[in-house]
Formats: structure tokens, sequence, C-alpha cells
């Protein structure tokens, strides 16, 4: 039953144009819920596909929308939320401190993503992070910039700001409630760098 209603879907879905396409989708999902109920919850568990896997299936591909108006308010509203964005972080690099990049493979462990701001190709992460660096495990109680390659989880980049200066070792640098960190250490114009494998 729930098979016969799945191709029914399909060739309903192909009377609309790609304008439609939400509604569709809509119809389809409320569609394959009311089979659910039909068939009941032991006919459901033969598949093991999820609604979504079945609604791609049924679609065709992306459907490219033309002639989208954006109205001024609208406009208005991004640029308003673009300029918020970077005026965080314009704040952020203007504060006085021990400014440390560390740069290399570095984890994001966990971290609050409902204080986190986006812009351009980094986040400015206003609570804390916990990082994996060297195969070790370190939290970041402060504001620190981010930036992320292939994924929010894969940094390349941390920007922090520190009241009082590291303590620079050999190998590495101890930074005051973070830890030790081992890499390479490079001064460039009273700017810290931390190079790690």
């Amino acid at each position: 039953m729930l098979e016969g209603n799945i191709e029914r879907s399909k060739n309903i879905s192909h009377k609309f144009n790609s304008k439609s396409e939400v509604i569709v989708l809509v119809w389809l999902s409320v569609y394959y819920l009311m089979s659910f109920q039909q068939v009941g919850r032991k006919g459901f568990g033969v598949k093991k596909e999820t609604l979504y896997d079945i609604l791609k299936q049924l679609s065709d591909g992306f459907f490219k929308i033309c002639d989208v108006e954006i109205s001024p308010e609208t406009e208005e509203v991004i640029n308003f939320t673009r300029q918020n964005r970077k005026n965080a972080f314009e704040n952020f690099e203007q504060q006085k401190g021990n400014h440390l990049f560390i740069e290399g493979e570095i984890t994001a462990k966990s971290f609050d993503p409902m204080n986190i701001v986006p812009f351009e190709d980094r986040l400015l992460h206003k609570n804390f992070i916990k990082v994996g660096i060297n195969n070790e495990d370190y939290l970041v109680q402060q504001p620190v910039i981010v930036n992320c390659k292939g994924g929010l989880q894969n940094i390349i980049k941390l920007h922090l700001i520190l009241k009082n200066n590291p303590i620079e070792n050999i190998d590495s640098l101890t930074i005051g409630d973070i830890g030790v960190i081992k890499g390479r250490i490079e001064k460039k114009k009273n700017v810290l760098h931390l190079y790690v494998n």
C-alpha cells in the first residue's frame, strides 16, 4: 500500500512546475504521513528510509528560482545585520592586550552555537570554544575568532587576545588559564604566532 502511494506521489509531483516545488514537497509530506497512518507502524518499519530520503527520490533535483524580488526593507535588514557582524569583529580586533594567533591543525570539540557571530570566512565565538591541538584538549573561556576550512570543526587559525603575556618556552607556549600548547613560536610586530602540527 505504501509503495503504491509513493508511486502515485511521483506521478502527481511531475504535474507542477518548478516554482511550485515547495508546495509539492509539503503535499508529498502530508500524503506520505497519511500513508503511514493507514499502513501502521509494522508496515512502515519494513523500509529504513527517512521522509527526507523518500522526498529526495521524488525530487528531480534543484531548480533555479528566477525573478525573485527583494524588497528594500529586506535589503536594509540584511545590510544592518552584515554591518553589526562586521562591527563585532572590528571591536574584537581593536581590543587592547596581547594578540595571539594559533595556526595549524585544530579541531573544534565543543562550543556555544547560540553565541557565534559568522562573518565572511571567520567565526567569532563570544563565550568559549574547546579545541583539540596536538592530541590535547584546551578550553578557551573568552571571545576568540576562528578561521575554518571545510566545516565548523576544521579550524586553521585561532585569534585570541590575552590580558597577560604568555610564557615562551623552547617548543611551547604557556597561556594563562588555557595551558601549555606545543608548537613553533614567532613574533611579528608585537603579535605572537604559535604554529602547531
